[in-house]
């Protein structure tokens, strides 16, 4: 069976890691600094970097640092994992979701403008900021969207969750947002074993360690400064992070050459991914359309042929009875996504062969 994400089970490095250990803790450890500054220079940004325990948390702890008790309403996309929207519910904050582009995953930025050009006045003047989801490992045009977000004077967010190393003008795609995150989920580009995240930020870089460590500063557990709660990044995921951050650009690029094989198979071209030449995406994931007649039969079909494919998202999270907006807007493109939507295998363990038959797989399946 070809197997839609797999599971890293490099036994090495715990070895490893039992030695790094007699000289480091579990808890806070020097790792975790080195691996924080490691990033940063792997990624080529100048923001700052503070791990965390996940990338749920890392929202969380974004949205602490940027909070204002006048304005409560943050705009964001309907199709995503729940995390981007659960987390600001969950802090009190209202949202407001935008339509996705026609061809693609991301927010469509003429609805946006659409939208802030239209909004009644009881509602723009609560507007805090924007939480683009770079989903896919896609994003949009990030230099209009920071001339929107100034515009409109509103905090521009990354969820870069699933974009770890996607590059906008040959720049990482953290470098253009004022606050961003991502997450070290096990299947993640860039991935720990268990739960890990980091927020990338400007400023604000002593709050937010505060703000994660129980308000706490890491020398004086005594004094109390800051409301905060527990999130820190284990050590040991530090450990391995770091030792895997050397693969993240090799793993990248395989990624992309598997989906530049396989979009080659694909006769209709719409049908897959693509990107405008300023993206180069980190290809986390390969998303392809399909007749929604279809698309049953057609994950039958793949699986009967060994090869494990997944519906990602095939509920808009506004349609969760708590996650509903405080305005609506026509979502006719995410709605669409949700009912089309396959995801085909994309993970760095397979062979060109595996891709040569998911491909021809493809082609041979009568849509």
């Amino acid at each position: 069976m070809i197997k839609f994400f797999k599971k890293d089970l490099n036994k090495s490095i715990f070895i490893k890691a039992l030695d790094n250990f007699k000289n480091d803790l579990w808890v806070n450890g020097k790792i975790i600094n080195k691996f924080e500054n490691n990033l940063k220079k792997t990624l080529k940004i100048q923001h700052k970097v503070s791990t965390c325990n996940s990338g749920s948390d890392a929202l969380l702890l974004t949205l602490l640092l940027d909070k204002n008790s006048k304005k409560n309403i943050y705009i964001t996309t309907p199709i995503s994992y729940l995390a981007s929207s659960s987390i600001p519910k969950f802090l009190g904050l209202n949202l407001i979701y935008i339509d996705v582009e026609k061809d693609g995953y991301i927010m469509c930025l003429k609805e946006l403008e659409k939208f802030l050009n239209k909004c009644p006045i009881h509602i723009k003047k609560r507007l805090k900021g924007i939480i683009n989801v770079e989903l896919f490992g896609a994003t949009c045009d990030l230099i209009k969207l920071k001339k929107i977000a100034y515009k409109n004077n509103l905090t521009l967010i990354g969820d870069c969750a699933q974009s770890l190393g996607t590059k906008f003008k040959n720049k990482s795609t953290i470098s253009y947002y004022d606050y961003s995150f991502t997450s070290f989920y096990p299947t993640k580009v860039l991935s720990c074993y268990g739960d890990g995240g980091a927020v990338f930020l400007k400023k604000n870089l002593n709050k937010l360690n505060l703000l994660k460590n129980n308000g706490h500063s890491f020398k004086d557990k005594s004094t109390f400064k800051e409301l905060g709660i527990n999130s820190r990044l284990d050590s040991i995921q530090a450990y391995i992070l770091n030792n895997k951050l050397k693969y993240l650009k090799k793993n990248i690029t395989l990624k992309t050459k598997f989906r530049k094989i396989l979009r080659k198979f694909i006769e209709n071209k719409n049908n897959f991914s693509k990107f405008k030449k300023e993206i180069k995406s980190n290809s986390y994931v390969f998303p392809v359309r399909v007749p929604a007649k279809s698309r049953s039969k057609f994950i039958k079909f793949m699986r009967s042929k060994k090869v494990e494919c997944k519906i990602f998202y095939n509920k808009l999270i506004p349609d969760n009875k708590l996650l509903k907006p405080i305005f609506k807007t026509d979502l006719k493109n995410a709605r669409k996504l949700t009912k089309t939507l396959v995801c085909l295998p994309s993970h760095n363990e397979l062979k060109i062969k595996d891709i040569h038959k998911i491909g021809n797989l493809f082609k041979e399946f009568n849509f």
